[in-house]
């Protein structure tokens, strides 16, 4: 099982931690979690993963951790794993607020 493991940096305060598993080229897990500096470190602000063995996305809060699991049940892990890099990439500063206020 291929683990490819990576980081794409957004810009000097954002980044993504990306983690993806494979066997024979088909997606089996993933994790791409939107990171943001704080003056107390780095923080989880999002993420996308396949933790229970679904691909979902987790908005999360400052102030409630959790908020809402939306479920990808109608795309492959592959699809979520793109859609999460290119959500994140585009509406990163949008989560960002949004984690903050909740």
């Amino acid at each position: 099982m291929p683990e490819t493991n990576f980081e794409i940096w957004i810009d000097r305060q954002t980044k993504l931690i990306v983690l993806r598993r494979t066997e024979k080229g088909r997606y089996v897990a993933l994790a791409v979690v939107l990171m943001a500096s704080t003056e107390n470190g780095w923080i989880d602000i999002g993420r996308f993963d396949t933790a229970h063995g679904i691909p979902h996305q987790d908005v999360l809060g400052a102030r409630k951790d959790l908020l809402q699991k939306i479920w990808l049940d109608t795309i492959s892990p592959r699809e979520a794993f793109h859609l999460a890099i290119s959500t994140f990439t585009k509406k990163h500063e949008h989560i960002r607020a949004q984690y903050f206020n909740n």
